[in-house]
């Protein structure tokens, strides 16, 4: 018997008959030989694509920093330092730097949160605010761009000289990779933008864009950011063990290009066949189930049609804070329906529409059932929304086996929001 364990505490082990085991499948860890300082101290003096910031800097009067907010597990407070040490070298003063959080439609961040991400002696020593997506006064429209998406971004992209975004690069979903310019789009960018560009992805399949750099909801991203007026990115690549293993800094598409395959390294693992049941926790993306996602997303790649995705996760904060409304009044349903009632003018946000979108191609659309373990949604609220309730790992799995049979193979994907499986055979 096989005892899988969750990063929760208080959430019981799972345990698996070794005959219906397929395996337990977590992210690799890496080993490139480097402290952590010195992959990022080497990114900096070695831009891809682009002048070394010091020297870009020669003559700009003030630079916006702009970090990825607190549903990512970007390690900016490490990440800040190295940066702001090349800005003083170029001779600009801390009054005339300022650090803004990426928040995209997320909720704004906590002082205390804020803290934690960046460092309390950053948050003291430099201006720090959260980007306010909904408000029009706080917007600018930066033009137009393939293929047909309206700009509109923070109007501090305008008034700054310089603006350097900091992120991440993982494989995801929704556009193929997280890092480089999504720092921008959706990360400053608001509500028509975000939605322009998101329903993009609309007529894209899985397996067009997971995994894959160049796609077309890709190119939006970066034609929006660029427009924009994004100058240079630093992004890391977190190994399994959550450290850095590697790092770019330098022309927002250029460098991103460069990272992309040492990220698709340390996030793939390959499985045998897709698995009957997959059973995936949701660390470190737990804030709430909008982010959580991202682990279904990963795990409909193993799964059969007509098998079973458990889903462990405490969801801290629900469905989503900003657009949870939608979601219960709506309900999880069929892209068809969902399409239908886009254009009956039913959401607030199509935002929320394409996260629907994609929980449907995980799920309705191929016959799978989503089991959620979470004390974060009451079970009447999942219900609603049409997803399972199990109250620990062992009682999902259970209900699984009920579902497609006592000799089901079970896959188990750690840490699977960073978790990319293929398919051996494929």
């Amino acid at each position: 018997m096989a005892r899988v364990r969750f990063p929760y505490e208080g959430v019981k082990p799972m345990e698996i008959p070794d005959r219906n085991l397929m395996g337990v499948f977590s992210p690799p860890h890496m080993s490139p030989g480097r402290t952590e300082e010195e992959i990022l101290s080497d990114a900096l003096a070695n831009p891809v694509g682009a002048e070394r910031l010091r020297n870009a800097l020669e003559g700009k009067r003030n630079v916006l920093i702009v970090s990825d907010d607190h549903h990512r597990p970007t390690p900016v407070r490490m990440m800040l330092p190295p940066v702001l040490e090349e800005i003083r070298s170029a001779g600009i003063p801390d009054r005339a730097v300022e650090i803004i959080m990426a928040l995209g439609s997320h909720r704004p961040m906590s002082d205390r949160e804020i803290r934690e991400k960046l460092g309390g002696g950053i948050v003291d020593r430099f201006h720090v605010t959260n980007h306010e997506w909904t408000d029009p006064d706080n917007l600018y429209f930066a033009g137009r761009v393939a293929p047909g998406i309206d700009v509109w971004v923070n109007r501090k992209m305008r008034e700054y000289d310089f603006i350097v975004g900091l992120g991440q690069i993982m494989p995801m979903d929704v556009c193929g990779f997280t890092g480089g310019c999504n720092i921008i789009v959706p990360g400053l960018c608001g509500p028509k933008t975000s939605a322009d560009f998101h329903w993009v992805r609309v007529g894209l399949l899985a397996k067009d864009v997971v995994g894959r750099r160049e796609n077309a909801i890709r190119e939006a991203i970066d034609n929006s950011a660029m427009a924009a007026g994004l100058d240079a990115i630093l992004n890391v690549i977190l190994g399994g063990d959550g450290r850095i293993c590697g790092a770019v800094y330098g022309h927002p598409v250029g460098a991103h290009r460069k990272g992309v395959p040492l990220a698709l390294e340390a996030h793939t693992v390959l499985l045998p066949g897709k698995a009957d049941i997959v059973v995936a926790d949701g660390f470190p993306f737990d804030i709430e189930f909008w982010q959580v996602n991202k682990a279904l997303d990963n795990a409909a790649l193993a799964v059969r049609d007509g098998g079973v995705v458990i889903i462990v996760s405490p969801c801290y904060e629900g469905l989503s804070v900003t657009h949870g409304e939608d979601i219960r009044r709506l309900g999880y349903r069929s892209k068809k329906d969902i399409l239908r009632l886009v254009e009956e003018g039913e959401f607030t946000h199509r935002v929320t529409a394409v996260h629907m979108i994609q929980v449907a191609e995980a799920t309705v659309e191929k016959g799978v059932t989503c089991i959620l373990v979470t004390d974060g949604i009451p079970p009447g609220v999942l219900r609603e929304v049409n997803l399972d309730y199990a109250p620990d790992p062992q009682s999902a799995l259970a209900m699984a086996f009920a579902r497609v049979g006592a000799d089901a193979t079970v896959a188990v994907l750690n840490r699977a929001c960073e978790t990319l499986p293929l398919i051996e055979e494929h």
